[in-house]
């Protein structure tokens, strides 16, 4: 409001101001006008002679000279002037009249016109110019903001995340001490402790390589693998080392490209532990392949509850989660498919989600 008066009145200011300036110059012609007529009414009685039965019979006769003298008297001004006789009997000062060429009115117009567009169009784009601005603070201010709370949020997970498994591990390892304990329980109390020891890796390998592509220190070792062989052996060490008691399957055939295989196994590991965290133990993973004009597609769907339209984009947002973060059950940090997409633009391939038909998520990975 303070802002759109301020501009209000600097453009009413210079509007005034134009309008003053454009009488100015008006009177000060008529002056121009009233001098060249008082001056060449002088000259007309200077010429006149006493044979002259009136004015109008001398201007008649010096006609030539007069229209000379009227162009002197243009020049000397710095205007155009014309001649208009008004009564053929009247004296010197009555009988013609000198008026301004149209052009010069015209003229005068046309410059208090052209300022005040001038004028609208530099307060117009001094106002878009100071608006754009305040409205690029306000939202570098929000990014800000929100940056902040997704760091916190991060932090907390993190905590979360590195304490859930530690506490497991150390519960079991004090289980483990107990000299009566039968072999079964032993085996699952070990494979519990390995569990939670490779979540606890997981989760420092994903920390540790979000800095390095924040610092642009990443890079990847290329080499020929087959990614049918890389993505099967990834579903089996979730089959095996984790709580999942859904299924995979998978409708694909070999492919051989030049990839970095540890990167990969991060990538197909981070999209099946996102697909289990939203759709449940019991959930079915599909992994699938699709030629497209510049390669193929590797397709990996689930039959979980899908993502919002508005946050299909944002979920590749580091730090970005899912839903709202005061009710939210499901654990993580929101590093997972920001690395997926990291790491796949490193291998110049794209990622892209969508909802899957008819429930569910869709990650289209395009390999050229």
């Amino acid at each position: 409001m303070f802002l759109s008066s301020v501009f209000a009145w600097w453009l009413y200011s210079f509007i005034q101001y134009t309008k003053k300036e454009y009488t100015l110059q008006k009177d000060n012609l008529q002056l121009h006008v009233i001098a060249i007529e008082n001056k060449l009414a002088q000259f007309i009685e200077q010429h006149s002679e006493p044979t002259d039965s009136n004015v109008y019979e001398t201007y008649k006769a010096n006609q030539l000279h007069i229209l000379n003298y009227l162009a002197q008297l243009n020049q000397q001004h710095q205007v155009k002037t014309q001649i208009v006789l008004i009564d053929a009997q009247a004296n010197s000062h009555e009988f013609l009249k000198i008026e301004l060429d149209p052009s010069e009115l015209e003229n005068i117009h046309k410059r208090f016109e052209k300022k005040q567009r001038a004028f609208y169009s530099e307060v117009i784009f001094l106002a878009v110019l100071i608006i754009g601005g305040v409205v690029w603070v306000f939202q570098r201010l929000q990014a800000l903001l929100n940056l902040n709370t997704m760091q916190n949020n991060f932090l907390l997970s993190v905590t979360h995340e590195l304490k859930t498994p530690l506490t497991a591990i150390k519960l079991s390892a004090q289980t483990l001490k107990r000299k009566d304990l039968p072999e079964a329980v032993h085996a699952e109390l070990n494979q519990q402790i390995e569990s939670n020891a490779d979540r606890l890796n997981e989760l420092l390998d994903n920390v540790l390589v979000a800095t390095r592509i924040d610092g642009n220190q990443y890079h990847v070792n290329l080499s020929e693998l087959d990614l049918t062989e890389l993505i099967h052996s990834v579903a089996d060490l979730i089959l095996t080392t984790s709580q999942f008691k859904g299924q995979f399957e998978f409708n694909e055939s070999a492919k051989m490209i030049k990839a970095d295989e540890v990167a990969l196994k991060m990538v197909f590991s981070n999209l099946f532990q996102n697909a289990i965290k939203y759709a449940g133990d019991q959930a079915t993973i599909r992994v699938s392949y699709q030629s497209n004009a510049k390669g193929f597609d590797v397709i990996v769907a689930d039959n979980g509850p899908g993502i919002d339209e508005s946050e299909l984009k944002a979920i590749f947002n580091k730090f970005y989660r899912v839903g709202n973060e005061s009710v939210r059950s499901t654990k993580g940090t929101g590093l997972g498919l920001y690395l997926v997409q990291q790491i796949l633009k490193s291998h110049k391939a794209q990622i892209q989600a969508a909802n899957n038909t008819p429930q569910g998520t869709q990650f289209i990975i395009t390999f050229k």
